[in-house]
């Protein structure tokens, strides 16, 4: 069984540890700063930067700016992966390796993706979602659902 004092970081878990404002801010951040090393790859650089850099709507569903520029988020990732703790994963299978076991629509490919990354590299996928334990392995799971 891959080890908690590592994990590939679903995308939910690095927003929630970097913005202060996220409502599992606190869990996110505890339990990366517990970690001897965080994972991350393209897939989930790419999309800390695309929700860094698009505008968003706040509880009373007014759009607000993006939380951060282009260069601001480039710079803010650059930093935060310079962290001892951080290892860059490439993304080094492809779509088609994937099992289509319980997918059941589009937005499960990137979930899906994650989970065998981490498998494959024996590492758990550390997320705030536990809905995509559907596509996980049941023999051997890599989903690792923060609490």
């Amino acid at each position: 069984m891959p080890s908690t004092t590592e994990a590939l970081l679903d995308v939910n878990v690095i927003i929630a540890s970097l913005f202060e404002d996220h409502p599992h801010h606190e869990r996110a951040r505890a339990f990366v700063e517990k970690l001897d090393h965080y994972y991350t790859c393209p897939t989930t650089q790419g999309g800390f930067l695309r929700f860094a850099t698009r505008p968003w709507k706040d509880q009373a569903k007014i759009e607000q700016p993006p939380r951060m520029k282009v260069a601001e988020a480039h710079a803010f990732l650059k930093a935060w992966i310079s962290d001892s703790g951080h290892v860059f994963l490439p993304d080094d299978l492809s779509f088609i390796d994937l099992s289509l076991r319980s997918m059941s629509g589009h937005r499960q490919w990137t979930d899906a993706y994650l989970l065998k990354l981490a498998s494959r590299h024996k590492l758990h996928l550390a997320s705030i979602d536990g809905r995509m334990s559907n596509l996980d392995d049941p023999v051997s799971p890599a989903l690792f659902v923060l609490q």
